[in-house]
């Protein structure tokens, strides 16, 4: 029976990479006081266990998986990559570069110190900072050198350990020492972040909810009849300006007449006054305006909700703060910003962009005058262009073919360096010009997450037979290297940010986070602050971090 399993998955080894999938998956959910190994080490530790039945699995598979992989993380973070170097986002780039350079050296130092061989070293570079795709490049440069097939296929097996051995640190101890930094430092992480949300919220309350153009989490939609004095006979301007708050006005219903209102309109008594607003704003309007009326009774008045992906060069570098005053975001309600997929503190210090996407609520005439203000929609869709797909794949892999020479030394990107190259230029085409190469977030997803697990999927695999004696020859050097390789690159980002550029501690956090490309660390930073403003430094140098540590792959291959 038993040899009957084996046959059936050495002849259809689909079968054991989904299963490799299935087990990576399930077993990533699971948490330990707060901690999760994710899907991705867990898939590959699946795998080198399946893979103990010496299963064969199609190399053009895994290369396939992995240029989708690439392609999607480079269209991801492209715009991002490109729009900080802008001068605002410089000191994140300087953090970027520091922690690249010091794990790229202290690697290859350690590397040469204790003996590695290229795969090895590339592996446990990968683990320790936690940038799986380094696993890729390093292979696609391993398949370059002038070795034979199998001195190529123990070098593959090493990267698969090294980064095996050493990534449980690379995530968990990357967690634990960023939380550590603030008592280092004698500060209350809390305290930092309220302290920076009095800036950035020129003094308001609440961070996360002050009134810019418009925010509502609460927008309500009501109607009034006008029989007040106080509005009797004023402009529509003047009826806003008499509440606290911004609320807007959007609709007037005369006698049987739905009317879109200007600013210099006049009210006449019996008009209905449809508004929009936060709902504390409309505790006095009975007593401004007139009786409350149902608001069913104006059926002509369309909401909308909208996801706007900034382009607008005359809003980016902008803040939120700012842009409340433009008369274009007149009645449109900001619910919330996303960078890069994920929620940032919404302050009127807030700094815009490119490519954030603003969702917005409001009237639909108001909505299709704010997407003037700030870019392009982001209309639901399922349909992804697989044409830019296909393309960008095609042309990332012959660029991952060319060989340059430098001191005499082979280099080159590889299929994955070319291909993320690629993406990275297609997504910044896609924020320039969006009416073509759209890839909704399910699309995204499946790229980046299904393509990248799929290709350790293979690798675990292709690896496990040799993985056990690399385990026992290497392993508690490896480990003990990659705790120096993980804390290294973070200690030096660090010192430089607080002495040379002076950041705040809290956007400092955030930006190592970034720069070492782990989200998990990112959360706990979020959890520890009770705020999202380290998301603030996070998402330029995790765009710069994924590119320069993936790259590091080949490098590292082709200096030893």
């Amino acid at each position: 029976m038993w040899e009957f399993i084996v046959n059936v998955c050495r002849n259809n080894p689909q079968i054991l990479i989904f299963l490799a999938l299935a087990i990576g998956y399930a077993a990533g959910k699971l948490k330990f006081r707060g901690f999760s190994l994710g899907p991705t080490t867990c898939t590959l530790l699946a795998a080198l266990v399946l893979g103990q039945i010496n299963v064969q699995v199609p190399t053009l598979l895994k290369t396939v998986a992995f240029a989708l992989f690439m392609f999607g993380i480079g269209y991801k973070v492209g715009p991002q990559f490109f729009g900080a170097l802008r001068r605002e986002g410089l000191h994140y780039i300087y953090i970027s570069l520091v922690t690249a350079f010091v794990a790229l050296g202290v690697a290859i130092l350690l590397g040469k110190l204790l003996h590695f061989d290229e795969g090895t070293t590339a592996g446990f570079f990968a683990g320790s900072v936690t940038q799986s795709a380094a696993i890729g490049t390093a292979e696609g440069a391993i398949s370059q050198l002038p070795l034979s097939d199998a001195q190529k296929a123990t070098l593959d097996t090493n990267v698969a350990v090294g980064y095996a051995i050493t990534y449980i640190f690379g995530t968990a101890g990357t967690i634990v020492f960023l939380k550590m930094v603030p008592g280092f430092w004698r500060i209350s992480l809390k305290e930092e972040a309220k302290k920076l949300a009095a800036k950035m919220s020129g003094g308001a309350a609440s961070i996360e909810k002050p009134e810019l153009f418009s925010w509502s989490a609460q927008l309500e939609l009501r109607a009034y009849e006008a029989s007040s004095q106080n509005v009797i006979g004023k402009t529509v301007a003047e009826l806003e300006a008499l509440f606290p708050g911004r609320v807007a006005v959007n609709k007037l219903k005369r006698a049987d007449v739905v009317m879109d209102v200007e600013p210099d309109m006049l009210i006449q008594a019996g008009d209905i006054v449809v508004m929009s607003g936060h709902c504390k704003q409309f505790v006095t309007a009975p007593e401004l305006i007139g009786p409350e009326v149902d608001i069913s009774d104006v059926t002509e008045m369309v909401g909308e909700v909208m996801d706007i992906c900034v382009l607008n060069r005359d809003v980016v570098g902008r803040t939120l703060g700012e842009l409340s005053k433009n008369k274009q975001a007149h009645g449109v309600f900001l619910r919330r910003v996303t960078r890069q997929g994920r929620e940032i503190p919404i302050t009127r210090d807030t700094v815009v962009h490119k490519c954030d996407v603003f969702q917005v609520v409001g009237a639909r005439g108001d909505i299709e005058r704010v997407i003037k203000l700030l870019g392009y929609p982001e209309r639901p869709t399922a349909i992804t262009d697989l044409v830019m797909v296909g393309l960008g794949i095609t042309l990332g892999t012959l660029v991952g073919l060319i060989v340059v020479h430098i001191v005499g030394l082979p280099v080159t990107l590889g299929v994955g360096g070319g291909v993320l190259v690629a993406g990275l230029v297609f997504g910044w085409l896609r924020s320039i010009h969006p009416t073509f190469g759209q890839i909704p977030s399910g699309g995204q997803w499946l790229l980046t997450d299904l393509g990248l697990n799929l290709f350790i999927a293979c690798v675990g695999l292709s690896a496990a037979v040799q993985a056990i004696q690399a385990f026992q020859t290497t392993g508690l050097t490896l480990f003990l290297a990659g705790i120096v390789l993980s804390l290294s690159p973070m200690i030096a980002a660090l010192i430089f940010g607080r002495r040379v550029l002076k950041m705040n501690p809290v956007l400092l956090l955030g930006a190592v986070a970034g720069a070492r490309v782990i989200t998990a660390a990112l959360n706990s930073l979020e959890e520890e602050a009770e705020s999202t403003l380290p998301s603030i430094g996070y998402a330029a140098p995790y765009a710069f971090g994924n590119v320069l540590l993936t790259i590091w792959g080949s490098v590292i291959v082709n200096v030893m």
